[in-house]
């Protein structure tokens, strides 16, 4: 192998499957690796053991990388000082690849499942400490914005006469959204079931997950969930007519939390897009009553939220939606515009047709 990417590519997978991380706070303020053939001999070691482990067989294989000092922490992107940084500030070791034809490339050297040069929430944008033999330098790590955070989900949807839901769904995360779901392929049955009737469709009542099926490509990193469900009497009754929300994977319930006298501005820490199609096809028993929906269109600031449905056949409908929220530091005047925006998506999230039997 020449190039020098794939030459780390394959130097990275051997380290993911040889070694496995524990925690080790001893060395110099909690800095100084033990040595890369200790921990070639035992197989295991902590973030700097494993960092400088897979530094040293990048330079046998002739590949320039760098020992990186980070502070770590998913919900704050805390960065090194740029005029005077000190080991004080961080609690966590990377690798860095400098790539001459594009962006860096960084190694978070102990998970053995991440995909090859992708951070994760952990470590990302951010200042670092870049350890090289000229001293120290500051760089940044890659960054995920917005649009890069992007969930796509498209469903085929059944709906019977009594109200029943059979459906199957598949989802497709990048950026962030990768980042919070590709552990799942981990989870035991039980705990898969749990995430998906407990925390990512809690509010659908007699929910029932018939199969999942989970593909991680590491190359593209893409995770993508390919379910079968059932949902029974997922329908209201009133006055005679069958009540249908239309969004049933994706409901943004929760508004902000109002302040009277709010005295700090907003922070939206993390952007993210999600992208919904919805085909439904209604049992030949019913009919609408009524007419759909007008087109929905909210833009702002803080983002941007459509919802559309059509008719697209005698008993089909076709349901879309997209919600982006941009990451930002606003004024404090700013946040009752958000919260009205937010409720606004809630209220929209919920809207249901009225059907009745024929």
């Amino acid at each position: 192998i020449e190039d020098p990417i794939e030459k780390a590519k394959i130097v990275y997978q051997f380290m993911q499957e040889k070694t496995r991380y524990i925690s080790v706070q001893v060395g110099i303020g909690g800095i100084q690796p033990i040595s890369a053939n200790e921990v070639d001999e035992v197989g295991y070691g902590d973030c700097k053991g494993l960092t400088n482990y897979t530094k040293s067989l990048l330079d046998i294989a002739g590949v320039t990388a760098y020992y990186s000092h980070v502070e770590a922490n998913s919900n704050e992107h805390i960065s090194f000082d740029e005029n005077f940084a000190s080991l004080e500030q961080g609690n966590h070791v990377i690798l860095n690849l400098p790539n001459e034809n594009g962006d860096d490339i960084w190694l978070e050297c102990t998970s053995q499942v991440a995909p090859f040069g992708f951070l994760g929430s952990f470590t990302d944008d951010r200042n670092v400490l870049v350890m090289t033999p000229e001293g120290g330098k500051i760089k940044r790590t890659s960054s995920y914005k917005n649009e890069q955070n992007l969930q796509k989900s498209k469903a085929t949807i059944k709906l019977d006469e009594k109200g029943n839901v059979t459906g199957e769904i598949v989802i497709k995360s990048y950026g962030i959204q990768y980042d919070s779901k590709y552990t799942l392929e981990s989870y035991e049955e039980k705990k898969v079931e749990n995430y998906y009737k407990s925390n990512l469709w809690s509010y659908n009542n007699n929910l029932w997950i018939e199969n999942v099926d989970f593909k991680n490509d590491k190359d593209i990193v893409e995770f993508t969930e390919n379910l079968k469900i059932l949902i029974k009497e997922y329908t209201t009754e009133s006055s005679g007519k069958m009540l249908f929300r239309v969004n049933i994977f994706n409901v943004n319930g929760n508004s902000p939390k109002r302040y009277r006298n709010r005295k700090l501005p907003l922070r939206i820490r993390r952007g993210y897009k999600d992208v919904d199609e919805f085909e439904i096809e209604l049992s030949p028993t019913l009919k609408l009553d009524g007419a759909l929906f007008q087109d929905i269109k909210i833009e702002n600031k803080f983002g941007m939220y459509t919802a559309s449905i059509k008719k697209i056949s005698e008993n089909k409908l076709l349901y879309k939606r997209t919600l982006l929220i941009n990451e930002g530091l606003y004024s404090k005047e700013n946040y009752k515009v958000y919260r009205s925006f937010r409720r606004k998506v809630a209220k929209y999230d919920n809207i249901r047709v009225a059907l009745i039997k024929k």
